[in-house]
């Protein structure tokens, strides 16, 4: 090894490991900020996270699926009868909406209709 602003071989050792000693204090701050960082809340949320996390429990419902048509997203449920309710999320207001109810929707072709049919 060539020593060549020290001509004594401790003051090159002591010199190598304080080099040595400072990488990894700047590795271990880079690794830090970059797990705090990755560890941070997003604040940001789609209309989808929004609207699942606010969706209420149906007593004698279950749902049978969650759509998503012309920028709107729909749940459908069904009961034990056969009867089917839609529910619409409203963003601004930021709930579910029941918009339709259909007697035996969830059974019989002829009944079944979609969220915004007649």
């Amino acid at each position: 090894m060539d020593y060549i602003f020290c001509t004594n071989r401790a003051k090159a050792k002591i010199i190598l490991e304080l080099i040595g000693l400072n990488l990894c204090q700047i590795l271990l701050t880079i690794w830090t900020i970059v797990l705090l960082s990755s560890c941070a809340p997003y604040e940001q949320t789609s209309k989808w996270e929004r609207s699942m996390t606010q969706f209420p429990k149906i007593e004698g419902y279950i749902n049978a699926g969650f759509f998503s048509m012309n920028d709107a997203i729909y749940s459908q449920h069904c009961d034990g009868h056969g009867n089917q309710i839609w529910y619409k999320w409203d963003d601004n207001g930021q709930l579910w909406k029941q918009i339709k109810y259909n007697t035996l929707g969830c059974f019989e072709n002829e009944n079944a209709t979609g969220p915004e049919s007649g």
